[in-house]
């Protein structure tokens, strides 16, 4: 279970089933007979394979959709924040605090023992703010991947562990930023870098990195983690994710 953890992030594409249909007039009797021939020796139709019965979980597991689906809304942010895509950053100071926060050599780890860290199978990322005046929050939420055996079929539990093994490593990892468990979540530290607040947790089969200003008038790192933990909870129980961050 090797990988570096990068900040890119694979989409997950549910593919739906096309049904299929022979009722075309003006067919000759000779295609019919061969059209009745292949019926009587292939009873099961094609393109027999049922869809998703969730489209935001697989085995228990939180799809990309699922993923996105346990980010908070526009309309659930506080008065004057958007949503970071194509018209808007969110938080200006998003990169700076994923590149504070979750520098996995930081605190004197080589890059050899950050490569340590189980990378994402996929998942999402999303800045949140009043853009340029600095208030803000982002968002990491990824399902995990064994990198040493990539064509494994991975059950909840396997994504689980590989999510559990990271948390361990974050405690050497960002030691020197004496960490604190924050009782968020199945698994979880809060840390402070020079300039940000951050949250690193496990939520079930899913990890998730909260960053935010450590001054300002945002809501805190741990606010956010509370309200992202309750919506993945929703999203794994089959619920629409209702929780939101008291808006002022």
């Amino acid at each position: 279970m090797r990988t570096v953890v990068g900040l890119g992030v694979a989409v997950s594409v549910i593919a739906g089933t096309a049904s299929c249909s022979d009722d075309k007039g003006g067919q000759s009797t000779a295609s019919q007979e061969r059209s009745e021939e292949t019926t009587h020796a292939s009873p099961t139709p094609a393109h027999s394979s049922p869809a998703p019965a969730d489209p935001l979980l697989d085995a228990g597991v939180p799809t990309g959709d699922g993923l996105s689906a346990a980010l908070p809304e526009k309309g659930e942010l506080p008065a004057g924040w958007v949503r970071s895509g194509e018209d808007s950053v969110g938080w200006r100071d998003a990169a700076d605090a994923v590149m504070e926060g979750e520098d996995a050599t930081a605190c004197g780890a080589t890059g050899l023992q950050a490569a340590e860290l189980n990378g994402s199978d996929h998942g999402v990322i999303s800045s949140v703010g009043n853009e340029d005046k600095g208030d803000g929050a982002h968002f990491s939420l990824k399902v995990l991947m064994d990198s040493d055996n990539l064509g494994a079929e991975l059950t909840g539990p396997d994504r689980v562990e590989l999510v559990t093994e990271n948390m361990t490593r974050a405690r050497d990892f960002w030691s020197c930023f004496s960490p604190e468990e924050s009782g968020i979540g199945d698994d979880s530290l809060s840390y402070d870098t020079d300039r940000f607040a951050s949250v690193h947790m496990r939520v079930g089969p899913v990890e998730v990195f909260v960053h935010t200003p450590r001054s300002g008038d945002s809501p805190s790192a741990e606010d956010w983690a509370r309200v992202l933990e309750q919506r993945i909870r929703s999203v794994l129980a089959g619920r629409a994710p209702t929780a939101r961050i008291p808006v002022k």
